[in-house]
């Protein structure tokens, strides 16, 4: 079918077919909803001929979401190129791909811990990966040599910062205690 310029190729509803709508609407502030509702309703019916057939309340969800899992990853050399950082250990756990410790940050990153890293991480905090948490490590731009091919590649170095005991009196960062981070990780939502 050819339009003559100008024409829509939308069809318009013609008296008596039904045609169904969906309408969303949010009350103002101060607004008593279900009275206005009503009202409103009952104009709509009497002055046009619209007819509410269905009316559910739409369930918000917070506005607030916590944006960690689609920002974070795993800590590469390119994290740390432009200077070194600091992060909190709140969790270890091994990887199934790698088969090695990985490190979970408060900030949501990760870091794999290899062998040389993890010597680094037992002889300041022990072999126990519990007493890991709650540590501050710095993390900062190293280079290897690959024994392969005899090229230095970059890599990611681990220092520990927080003291074996918990304790700072240089006024350095401290360890927080795994317990506090436990109860501030509980995703439960009370009810009250």
């Amino acid at each position: 079918m050819h339009l003559p310029a100008g024409t829509s190729s939308v069809r318009r509803k013609r008296a008596g077919e039904a045609l169904d709508l969906q309408l969303r609407v949010r009350a103002e502030p101060g607004v008593d909803v279900i009275r206005s509702l009503r009202a409103w309703l009952k104009f709509g019916l009497r002055t046009f001929g619209l007819r509410c057939v269905s009316i559910e309340e739409l369930k918000q969800k917070d506005d607030i979401m916590d944006m960690k899992k689609y920002t974070s990853g795993l800590i590469l050399p390119d994290d740390v190129r432009n200077g070194p950082r600091q992060e909190r250990i709140i969790n270890v756990y091994i990887s199934e791909k790698f088969d090695r410790p990985v490190l979970v940050f408060e900030s949501g990153d990760e870091f794999i811990i290899w062998p040389n890293n993890g010597r680094v991480m037992a002889r300041a905090y022990g072999y126990d990966s519990k007493d890991w948490i709650g540590h501050v490590v710095e993390l900062s731009l190293g280079s290897y040599v690959d024994k392969k091919d005899g090229q230095t590649k970059d890599t990611v170095d681990l220092k520990p910062i927080t003291p074996r005991d918990g304790a700072s009196n240089n006024g350095g960062p401290q360890r927080t205690d795994p317990a506090k981070l436990a109860k501030d990780l509980n995703d439960e939502i009370p009810f009250n």
